[in-house]
């Protein structure tokens, strides 16, 4: 039985593990049914993924986070873990969760992307097939177990990348928002002169490949939110991004609007409030 896990049973539980993260994350061995753990299989492998949240009304809001760590070359390529991730306990994100869906007065669910967030897997495998089909089987499983008939669905930066990848696969996403998101990865790859992704995997899901997909069976509502200095993902990909979609047919409104990071990329909270004002009503 998938369940929404409580506060008080999550409160038990350390910080975050970002050696953990940086090595991946091994599934439990016993499939438990543990309130906030679904269990999801792709490429013959399963994987566990936390989700975080409440249910308060339809239909729901799903927020996917962006990557947790960077490639950093001091002399010498290494992986760093974003700042504070070791500090961030899963209550923290229970309770920001329930925060979330209190306020805007609907369900609001927080998926963890695989290796991160107390999810099993490997994030040095993100933007990679198997990394969008367990995300979308998570989602599957969680719209089948609450009775969900459509999703509004969220993230930023990578997280973005994933809506853009689920919006070819899906017909059940009401609106979708993509801020700051790498949805053209090969042009951002070659930006920085690279004929990879930072990964190191070449066999990287682009979404600018797949806007036909898109198009045959558009989310009501698309939005893209992009700072014009983002630093991390440029204005220009995202663009790209944009540009395609219109010219496959999907409407999409493009928004833009500064982030307050050094790097003028986080647009967190402005994806959630954008996906949690978007119904079939109207906005």
């Amino acid at each position: 039985m998938i369940e929404f896990p409580t506060l008080d049973a999550l409160s038990r539980e350390a910080e975050f593990s970002a050696d953990a993260m940086l090595h991946g994350v091994s599934p439990p061995y016993v499939r438990d049914n543990i309130p906030g753990h679904v269990w999801v299989e792709a490429a013959g492998r399963a994987e566990c993924l936390r989700f975080y949240g409440a249910a308060t009304g339809v239909p729901p809001v799903i927020f996917l986070e962006g990557d947790i760590f960077r490639r950093r070359d001091d002399g010498e390529p290494h992986w760093t873990v974003g700042e504070g991730y070791d500090e961030i306990a899963p209550w923290q994100m229970q309770a920001e969760a329930e925060q979330y869906a209190i306020a805007i007065g609907r369900t609001f669910v927080n998926l963890a992307r695989p290796g991160t967030y107390g999810s099993s897997g490997n994030h040095h495998e993100r933007r990679r097939e198997r990394e969008v089909a367990l995300v979308d089987c998570a989602l599957d499983r969680l719209k089948n177990a609450f009775g969900w008939q459509s999703i509004n669905l969220a993230g930023l930066s990578g997280g973005g990348h994933l809506v853009a990848a689920l919006m070819a696969r899906r017909g059940d996403i009401d609106c979708a928002v993509i801020a700051s998101g790498n949805v053209a990865v090969r042009m951002r790859n070659q930006e920085r002169g690279m004929h990879v992704d930072v990964t190191g995997y070449s066999d990287f899901v682009d979404p600018i490949d797949l806007v036909l997909d898109v198009a045959r069976h558009p989310p009501n509502k698309v939005i893209m939110l992009t700072d014009p200095r983002d630093q991390i993902v440029s204005a220009v990909v995202q663009t790209a991004y944009v540009r395609a979609l219109h010219y496959a047919g999907v409407a999409v409104e493009h928004r833009f609007l500064p982030a307050t990071d050094a790097q003028h990329h986080i647009l967190r909270q402005a994806a959630i409030l954008a996906a949690a004002r978007y119904s079939a009503q109207g906005m």
